[in-house]
Order: structure tokens, then C-alpha cells, then sequence
């Protein structure tokens, strides 16, 4: 086993963690059902209160919340605390072309960072690297955090931002840069351009990439690995909810470690949106257990996933997600952004003479 951030909250018996996860599970219903004026509505339309929640299956017995739902209720409807509580907006306009924005306390944002710097460790990154962060400082909230979890293990971050690849590069050899956080897609790109200035591997100093939020095929990343010699990772998020830092991956390369203590999953039929035996492959579905800003109930995240509880050799106990490789939804990336099918017919219409 290696190092850990938090080895107690990370290697927790799975009894015990399911008994801190319905702890914090009646917090978050009883937070929406006072708070919420969507989540009461639907509570009462139900006949239910959150105190008929027995255990994590009886989760099941609501709704799924779909993005829906969230763009219906822009800007504030799903807040649970004042703005005046609120330290971070982060706005999507990826699902429709209408926009939505969750709302994060100070307390959201030290978990989320926390969180992260959990991957990080587990990844094997520590004090001595020097991250170099090329994801574009924007509406994707990826840069900045990679950037503020670095600074919270005590690593050095390059914050490269949208810079060209023949920039990122030269940062890469002044700097002696070991762990780059950016898109698979971009990523190549910066190999390829290596390759065309024909800058030896040797002058370069990388042993390790965060890839997200594109899926990354067991091709990209061996192509990655090998046109970098490196070690991949994929680092997996929730546009609505933490993105990146989720999930991500260990040393191990087995599946996504979810932080489990902070986000309770489930995988459903996309149809029914009702669960799955575990190992069965469905729509991944997602109830925060720790948000103060901006709670969310069986969140519908349309990726396609399976989920696995099986002893990981590093160690941590929570369970693992198969890198999601496809959508139950029309949502595709390009270059690291979502795009939804509206905003291409918007810009087709504008573009119309």
C-alpha cells in the first residue's frame, strides 16, 4: 500500500462506511425537504419525510433529479443556504442552452479540494512535483482545482492555462514540470508537437498525466503513455456537482476510486431509472451526502458505468467505477467541453445566411 491524504476515511471498513453514509444521507434529505421548495413538493407529492429512510436502498423509493430539473429551477430554486453563504458559482451552459449554476459553501469547496488532493496521493504525486495545469481557467472549474489541491499537498503548480503546445513544452523543460492535468485530447496534441520540433524524451521531466474530462480509451492511454512516458490517470467529475475529483484512479489502474464518504452511487436502468445489481452495467446516478449549497437527490449523471466494492491492493476501500466510455444521454466532448445537440442546431441557425 502507499500513501494516503486520509487513511481512516479512505480505508473504512465498508460496514462502517455505510453507516456514516445513512448519517449524512438524513442530513442531506431533511436539509432538502426544509430548504428546497422542489425537493418538499416532491417529498409531499409522495407521501414521504425523510425520516422513512431506513437504509441506503431505501434511497430508491424517490425520484431521479435530471439536469432537467436543475435548468427549470435557474438561478437559485435548488439553493439550501442564502447567497450570502455561497463562496463559489460555477456556470454550465453544456446541457441546454439555457445556463444552470450550483452554488458551493466554504465548507463545499474544502471538501471538494480535499477530495482531490485524495486522488493526487493516490496517483503517487507528493511535494516534490511540479504540476503543470493546461485546462483553460473558464466555466470548466477543472483548472482550478487541480490547481488549489496541488497547493494543498504542497506540490508547485504551472498554471499553463490554454497556452499553445509549443509553450507548454518549453514550460515542461524550464521548469522540469513531472505531472500534467489537461485533456487526453490536448495531451496528444503536446506529444505530437514534441515529436515535430524533435525534442528528445529525455529533455523532458513528466512521469505521470491527470487526464479528464474526455473518457479515455485503454488505446488513448496507452498511445499517451508511451508518446510521453508517463503514467495516465483518469480523473473522473459531475458537471453539477464536483468536476473534476469525483472519482479518479490509483497506482493500480482497476477502476475510479468514488468518494464514497461524500457522494453515494447508484447504477439504474436509464429506462426506469430504478438500480442494478452491482457489476450490471447502467446509468450512473449520483446523491450528494455532504453539500451544504446545493444538495442533490439520485442525481441522473448519464453516464454509462458499472460499479465494483472488491479490496483494491492500494488499500482503499471505497468502491470503484468503470471508466464511463459512453452517454444515455446526446451529450458528447470536444476538446474537453460538453456540447449538447441545441446549442449546434442554435449555431447552424446563426451561421444560416
Amino acid at each position: 500500500m502507499g500513501a494516503f491524504w486520509n487513511e481512516k476515511v479512505e480505508t473504512l471498513p465498508r460496514e462502517e462506511l455505510a453507516d456514516l453514509q445513512l448519517e449524512r444521507l438524513q442530513v442531506t434529505l431533511n436539509r432538502g425537504y426544509a430548504k428546497v421548495d422542489f425537493y418538499r413538493q416532491r417529498f409531499e407529492e409522495l407521501g414521504f419525510l425523510p425520516e422513512d429512510i431506513n437504509s441506503m436502498e431505501d434511497l430508491a423509493r424517490l425520484p431521479c433529479t435530471t439536469v432537467n430539473d436543475l435548468v427549470e429551477h435557474y438561478p437559485y430554486g435548488l439553493f439550501s443556504v442564502p447567497l450570502k453563504s455561497i463562496v463559489r458559482l460555477k456556470f454550465s451552459t453544456a446541457p441546454r442552452i439555457r445556463p444552470l449554476v450550483i452554488g458551493y459553501t466554504q465548507r463545499d469547496v474544502q471538501n471538494w479540494l480535499e477530495v482531490m488532493a485524495r486522488h493526487m496521493i493516490a496517483m503517487g504525486i507528493g511535494v516534490r512535483d511540479i504540476i503543470q495545469v493546461a485546462f483553460n481557467y473558464g466555466l470548466f472549474t477543472g483548472a482550478f482545482t487541480f490547481n488549489h489541491a496541488a497547493e494543498l499537498i504542497g506540490a508547485t503548480v504551472a498554471p499553463t492555462s490554454i497556452a499553445s503546445a509549443t509553450i507548454q513544452i518549453q514550460i515542461m523543460q524550464d521548469f522540469r514540470s513531472t505531472v500534467l492535468a489537461t485533456s487526453p485530447t490536448f495531451a496528444m496534441h503536446i506529444a505530437e508537437t514534441r515529436e515535430r520540433l524533435g525534442i528528445d524524451l529525455d529533455q523532458t521531466f513528466l512521469r505521470i498525466g491527470l487526464f479528464g474530462p474526455e473518457a479515455m480509451s485503454p488505446d488513448v492511454r496507452r498511445r499517451l503513455e508511451e508518446r510521453l512516458r508517463i503514467q495516465a490517470y483518469t480523473v473522473y467529475g459531475v458537471n453539477e456537482m464536483v468536476e473534476p475529483g469525483m472519482a479518479a484512479e490509483c497506482q493500480e489502474k482497476s477502476g475510479l476510486h468514488l468518494a464514497e464518504d461524500h457522494f453515494y452511487p447508484e447504477i439504474v436502468d436509464p429506462a426506469t431509472c430504478q438500480p442494478l445489481a452491482q457489476g450490471q452495467e447502467g446509468e450512473l446516478v449520483v446523491t450528494t451526502l455532504t453539500n451544504e449549497g446545493y444538495p442533490l437527490i439520485r442525481f441522473r449523471t448519464g453516464d454509462i458505468t458499472t460499479l465494483d466494492s472488491s479490496p483494491c491492493p492500494c488499500g482503499r476501500t471505497g468502491v470503484r467505477m468503470a471508466p464511463p466510455l459512453s452517454r444515455s444521454d446526446d451529450l458528447f466532448m470536444v476538446r474537453g467541453i460538453s456540447i449538447h445537440p441545441e446549442q449546434v442546431k442554435r449555431l447552424l441557425g446563426e451561421a444560416a445566411p
